[in-house]
């Protein structure tokens, strides 16, 4: 059974809130990931519906860690975990991001690739991208993987190369190596 770990309390959030990414996006987005996939130790975070968690699993990943402060999210994960019987490979935290980054004790070994997907309107993506790097949780040699809006430009983080920024409507995918 996939290990599910909740912290705090959390307001009530609905279905509707959650927005899961396009299949034609996560196609493309592992098509240009090509053989990253395999083997490697995923993080998702805003993890919503747990699109990107799910099919890297179903890909080969190693483990995927989720991590979403919804209750209706963290239902809608295990759903999808149990039904691809990847339960052995999945932890699922209800938790905001945020927090959950400042817990860094928790892992002994970071994530090969963190897919992030946070509420548009809510979050930037430059702040989010420094607190993922400041938490250690993204490898050396690691994949960043973040949806932001088209409205926002890739952010210039010195750490990461930006190695692809496509848009898909109104959502943009910026891909980025950790050197």
């Amino acid at each position: 059974m996939a290990i599910r770990l909740s912290s705090g309390s959390h307001r009530r959030e609905h279905a509707s809130q959650l927005r899961p990414t396009a299949a034609r996006t996560l196609e493309s987005v592992f098509g240009m990931l090509s053989d990253e996939v395999e083997g490697r130790r995923v993080l998702d975070l805003y993890a919503g519906v747990g699109s990107y968690g799910v099919l890297a699993l179903r890909k080969g990943a190693e483990l995927a860690v989720f991590v979403d402060k919804s209750h209706e999210a963290e239902k809608r994960i295990l759903r999808a975990i149990t039904q691809y019987h990847l339960d052995e490979q999945a932890k699922v935290f209800r938790e905001d991001v945020s927090h959950f980054l400042h817990k860094t004790e928790r892992w002994d070994v970071p994530f090969d690739l963190i897919f992030a997907d946070p509420p548009y309107g809510e979050v930037t993506p430059g702040p989010v991208i420094e607190q993922i790097l400041d938490s250690g949780m993204l490898t050396k040699g690691g994949v960043l993987v973040f949806e932001h809006s088209k409205h926002h430009a890739p952010p210039e983080i010195s750490a990461l190369t930006l190695r692809k920024s496509r848009v898909f409507g109104e959502t943009t995918v910026s891909i980025w190596d950790y050197a």
